[in-house]
């Protein structure tokens, strides 16, 4: 008897636990989803600022102000002071900077060799060089 209450008790433990871990999985991949909802919902109202604050420049634009006067606009967003122009330009180099870094960053689907690792070291030995040589070319009694 004891040992059939024993299995049984150990079989009930051992199925809580499973569906404890489980819920709790859950529970954690339900706060990343919600995290990754808030992000989208951020870029989502960041993007619809961008496009509004290029909206308005443009109309600025197209109703005759000068350059001047279309730099100094600004508007009030979130109790802050925002120039629009500058906001606008800052926004355009971040885009270029996340596209540049998209396009550097290729992930490759093989290990780094031995000989993978000697090549960069040679070729960048060799850039070295190159770099000091050329520094230290004399023209006539100039140097370079």
């Amino acid at each position: 008897m004891q040992r059939i209450l024993f299995l049984f008790l150990f079989t009930a433990i051992f199925l809580f636990w499973e569906a404890a871990d489980f819920s709790v999985q859950q529970v954690l991949a339900q706060n990343y989803a919600k995290e990754d909802e808030k992000a989208l919902i951020a870029e989502k109202e960041r993007q619809k600022f961008l496009t509004e604050m290029q909206t308005l420049l443009n109309a600025a634009s197209k109703a005759g102000f000068s350059e001047k006067e279309i730099r100094e606009i600004t508007v009030t967003r979130k109790g802050k002071v925002v120039h629009v122009w500058d906001f606008l330009e800052q926004a355009k180099l971040q885009q270029k900077k996340d596209a540049l870094a998209k396009k550097r960053s290729k992930p490759r689907e093989r290990y780094l060799t031995v000989m993978d690792i000697a090549e960069e070291m040679q070729s960048g030995e060799t850039r070295d060089l190159d770099a000091i040589k050329d520094k230290s070319t004399f023209i006539g009694a100039e140097e370079k």
